[in-house]
């Protein structure tokens, strides 16, 4: 890679943690569910618009429009989304998660309640707002976690190793929301829970690595899967320390570990020819 590529990088990096954590630290430091309050609610939910943001930044920084125009087609352009994975997208966590419910049913555990579920259903009136809400945060991530980081790092690495390093930085970048009130990372503490939740967003990491590659390089694609993905933890009663979120995280990690392994089945067939990842390429 080459040096100026690997201080933007680092800026990036710099900038998308400085972001978050300048806002997440003081919410925590209040002590305060931070749900309880619209403010502190608020600052959460622009906190997690670091990654997003510090991607805008950087890219309109370097002026390089070659390189702007192909960020925001990335983003808008929805002929880049195949039609098979549109199925996959709505389907691939709400299953995953029902394979998980039918397993621990079958082992004798009950199916887990959803309080959130249950609420949506008594004012269906807020579904198109918290909709959006959950499609908003998904997207300003996605706009640095794919667009920006995957982008840049799988254009000198594989997707497999690429796509792993990109879990483990968005987990860390989870750390502060261990002390924010109110958050699942704070009920999990930092034993077992907190390692089942590194596994779960490594894994998450991979898929939306597939979706992205999968549909040449989409933002709009790895949004939607994210989004997906969060609006399923709500739905099926995200429960840390339950044996359904358990068993949810070990087929997750199944399902990334088939990924990697078609990752470097496609990566084997196309060396030596190549040196860098292709734009055109689909890992599907």
């Amino acid at each position: 890679m080459p040096s100026n590529s690997k201080k933007h990088l680092w800026i990036y990096l710099g900038l998308s943690f400085a972001i978050s954590w300048a806002i997440w630290i003081p919410v925590a430091l209040t002590r305060e569910d931070y749900q309880s309050s619209p403010y502190l609610l608020a600052a959460a939910l622009v906190g997690a618009f670091g990654p997003g943001l510090a991607a805008i930044i950087i890219n309109y920084l370097n002026r390089d429009l070659d390189q702007i125009t192909d960020f925001r087609q990335r983003i808008y352009d929805y002929k880049r989304l195949r039609p098979a994975w549109y199925l996959i997208i709505l389907t691939l966590w709400p299953v995953l998660h029902g394979l998980a419910i039918g397993i621990t049913t079958l082992l004798g555990q009950p199916v887990p309640e959803s309080g959130f579920l249950a609420e949506l259903l008594s004012q269906p009136n807020t579904i198109p707002l918290l909709v959006f809400l959950y499609l908003l945060q998904a997207g300003v991530e996605e706009l640095g976690w794919r667009g920006y980081l995957q982008e840049k790092l799988g254009q000198n690495m594989e997707p497999a190793p690429s796509s792993l390093l990109v879990g483990l930085i968005h987990a860390f970048w989870h750390l502060p929301l261990f002390w924010m009130v109110g958050t699942n990372q704070i009920e999990m503490g930092f034993g077992i829970d907190s390692l089942i939740f590194i596994a779960f967003v490594i894994s998450s990491s991979i898929f939306s690595a597939w979706c992205y590659y999968g549909n040449q390089r989409s933002i709009m694609a790895a949004t939607l899967l994210h989004t997906t993905s969060n609006l399923s933890f709500d739905i099926f009663a995200y429960s840390p320390g339950t044996t359904k979120h358990l068993v949810f995280v070990l087929l997750a990690v199944l399902g990334a570990v088939l990924i990697i392994i078609n990752f470097q089945i496609k990566a084997r067939k196309t060396q030596p020819s190549r040196k860098l990842l292709p734009h055109n390429s689909v890992y599907i």
